[in-house]
C-alpha cells in the first residue's frame, strides 16, 4: 500500500468517526432539549396557577370589602354631582 493511499484511508476513517461522534452528540442534545420541554411547561403551568390563585384571592377580598361598605353605606342608584342646585 502506498503512502498516499494510507493517508487517504486514515483521513477517511477519521472523518467517518468524527461524523459518527458528532451525530451522537447532536442526538443527545436534542434528547435533552425534548426532555426539558415538559419541565418548562410544568413550571409555566405552576406559575399560571399561582397567578390565578392570587387573582382569585384578590377578587374575594374585593367582594368582601364591597359587601362591608354596602352595609355601611348602601347604594341606591341616585347620581350625586356637585352642580346640583337647591331650590329655596
Amino acid at each position: 500500500m502506498s503512502k498516499a493511499s494510507k493517508i487517504t484511508l486514515g483521513l477517511s476513517c477519521l472523518i467517518s468517526f468524527s461524523t459518527i461522534i458528532g451525530v451522537h452528540y447532536v442526538q443527545e442534545l436534542e434528547r435533552q432539549t425534548l426532555h426539558g420541554g415538559p419541565i418548562k411547561d410544568a413550571k409555566r403551568m405552576e406559575e399560571k396557577e399561582r397567578k390565578r390563585n392570587l387573582n382569585r384571592n384578590d377578587h374575594e377580598m374585593q367582594q368582601e370589602l364591597k359587601r362591608k361598605y354596602e352595609s355601611v353605606q348602601p347604594l341606591n342608584g341616585d347620581i350625586v354631582s356637585s352642580d346640583n342646585k337647591h331650590e329655596d
